[in-house]
């Protein structure tokens, strides 16, 4: 649970919608994917959000107890349309329950799988991957140039403004800017409030140009900060889209153990990782594993990926009988943790994530992890 901070303003459900959609860019998801605000008033106040997995009848009981009125999950309350809202059936029966709790229902799926910091980068971290990569790139998000220009003496200001994990981010690189000094000139208009100069008469100003490099899906919010930081009235700018290869992003990633670990330390870690007791396992891994893919939820389709990635083991959540490999494969093996397993361990750093977003947008807003999320089948 994250520990509850007061904040100064409001916020409604659009204000937890944009700063979901700047993190992980609802355009991100796969066609068909229903993704966004699922259930509720858009404008709706908020002052409490139960994150989980998925809604279930324990997760609906859970934040009504808790007085949340937002419920932030991963798998979509309404995944497949559904044909009728009778409460005899399993589906409708939720439906009505997350309606009568009077709770909002927005779902962050495929665009969390492929976000930067979202659930398979945090399985990469969890188990220890260096160097991760993309495992099966499906898009590239585009780059672009801001160029500001600040008053002398400013420059550090905007430029810390600008900066977050995303902005200014080149490889191995994060805070990359570019500045250089001239001379700029501007005559304030009538109902002008000039931070230097007088309305009606010229001015100039010794300026720098500050350039820095914006992923496409960080501008808007890249640019509310800008002008919250810059002294000028009107905040001079220009964007510039650059033929640089964008930013990668798609399913699973892929990295290495520096040294490798035996398969006995391999199964081990990757139990300890999910707080699983046993995992199935497929092909033939080799004595020492240096090389590891993994893939949060159904990653079953990514097998063939892998190997081209030289995983020499693939870590993911589910795996039908046509997908796994189909025989003993020396120095290769499949290790299927289970769905749910999975995709729950990102919960409690999701929570983390979207509680630090909303302390940067000064929204008074408590973000709280379920304590209600279990396995929706049993092992006898």
């Amino acid at each position: 649970m994250c520990t509850p901070v007061l904040r100064p303003m409001a916020a409604i459900i659009t204000d937890i919608l944009a700063c979901l959609d700047a993190a992980y860019p609802f355009s991100w998801a796969l066609s068909g994917d229903r993704v966004g605000l699922q259930a509720g008033d858009p404008q709706a106040s908020v002052t409490n959000v139960l994150v989980a997995l998925e809604a279930s009848p324990a997760v609906v009981a859970e934040a009504r107890t808790l007085s949340a009125q937002l419920l932030l999950t991963h798998h979509p309350l309404i995944y497949q349309a559904a044909a009728d809202l009778r409460e005899d059936r399993p589906q409708g029966r939720l439906l009505a329950a997350v309606v009568r709790a009077g709770l909002a229902a927005v779902a962050c799926h495929t665009n969390l799988d492929l976000a930067p910091q979202g659930l398979n980068d945090h399985l990469a971290h969890r188990l220890g991957l260096e160097e991760p990569v993309v495992l099966d790139p499906v898009r590239q998000e585009a780059w672009l140039k801001l160029a500001v220009f600040v008053p002398v003496g400013y420059e550090d200001q905007v430029r810390t403004a600008l900066m977050d994990d995303r902005v200014g981010v080149i490889g191995h690189y994060s805070h990359c800017s570019f500045a250089a000094r001239g001379q700029g000139t501007y005559l304030p208009l009538s109902g002008a409030r000039p931070f230097r100069g007088e309305v009606a008469r010229l001015s100039r100003a010794d300026e720098s140009r500050l350039e820095v490099l914006v992923p496409e899906s960080a501008v808007p919010a890249t640019l509310a900060r800008l002008k919250k930081a810059h002294p000028y009235e009107e905040v001079a700018y220009d964007l510039y889209p650059l033929a640089n290869p964008g930013l990668a992003l798609g399913f699973g990633r892929v990295g290495h153990w520096p040294g490798g670990l035996s398969w006995k330390e391999t199964v081990n870690r990757v139990k300890e990782v999910f707080a699983v007791s046993g995992v199935r396992v497929w092909g033939q891994p080799p004595e020492v594993v240096s090389r590891v893919a993994v893939c949060g939820g159904s990653g079953g389709d990514l097998i063939g990926q892998a190997r081209v990635q030289g995983a020499q083991v693939y870590v993911t959540g589910e795996v039908r009988h046509h997908q796994a490999v189909p025989g003993p494969e020396e120095d290769f093996a499949v290790i299927e943790v289970g769905h749910f397993a999975s995709e729950v361990v990102f919960m409690p750093a999701w929570a983390e994530q979207v509680d630090h977003f909303l302390r940067q947008r000064e929204l008074a807003v408590q973000v709280i992890v379920s304590a209600a999320q279990t396995m929706p089948f049993q092992i006898l």
